[in-house]
């Protein structure tokens, strides 16, 4: 998984490799990064639009460090568990390394693809919305339609940290990201020919 930072992870990056921030001080798990997506498991969900696909992506935005974090999230008003968390989908543009989020790591996210399939516009964070924080060691439930997610785009979440007296908003945020490869490789096999056969038999809603 890619976590793409701006400022708020570069400058805890920069404190952790040099010494003047202890790992251990700051991360529950040191051998994950500070705030991270965890696959969960494929399967179908409530569509929450009438030319969504009935598959969906499941995973946790897991919370792995000392301060609470927070996140904008909806209600989907079905009745699915978990929450509605706003995504961008990007398409995978980028060639080579990426510098990965906390330990300084790089993953190779590989060569752009293209895919014959549309690519979705993801849920996107319109001007009033409700927010949720993730407290230390805690994690939060959603999913997304599968096809947010492809070998040819991935899915962004925004978030920031959450010390006292700070909102949604406020400060520096950090961006989460969710490939392809982020789902376990025995999965994006079935996980893609459900999204073939969704994106093919699912009938379009017309508007009256």
């Amino acid at each position: 998984m890619s976590n793409h930072i701006v400022l708020c992870g570069v400058l805890l990056t920069s404190l952790l490799a040099s010494g003047q921030v202890k790992s251990t001080d700051f991360l529950i798990d040191p051998s994950k990064d500070y705030v991270y997506l965890r696959f969960d498991h494929v399967g179908s969900r409530e569509r929450l639009g009438g030319d969504e696909v009935s598959q969906g992506l499941w995973m946790r935005l897991v919370n792995n460090c000392r301060l609470p974090v927070i996140v904008a999230t909806f209600n989907p008003g079905t009745n699915d568990p978990g929450v509605g968390i706003y995504d961008v989908v990007i398409p995978i543009v980028s060639k080579g390394s990426t510098l990965r989020l906390e330990r300084g790591q790089k993953g190779d996210r590989g060569p752009s693809r293209k895919s014959s399939a549309k690519m979705p516009k993801g849920y996107s964070l319109p001007d009033t919305f409700s927010t949720a924080t993730i407290s230390p060691g805690e994690d939060i439930l959603f999913s997304v339609p599968v096809n947010h997610v492809s070998p040819a785009w991935s899915l962004e979440i925004r978030f920031y940290l959450a010390p006292p007296g700070t909102h949604y908003g406020s400060g520096p945020y950090s961006v989460l990201s969710f490939d392809w490869v982020d789902i376990p490789e025995q999965l994006r096999e079935i996980g893609d020919r459900r999204m073939e056969c969704t994106l093919e038999c699912t009938p379009k809603v017309r508007q009256r």
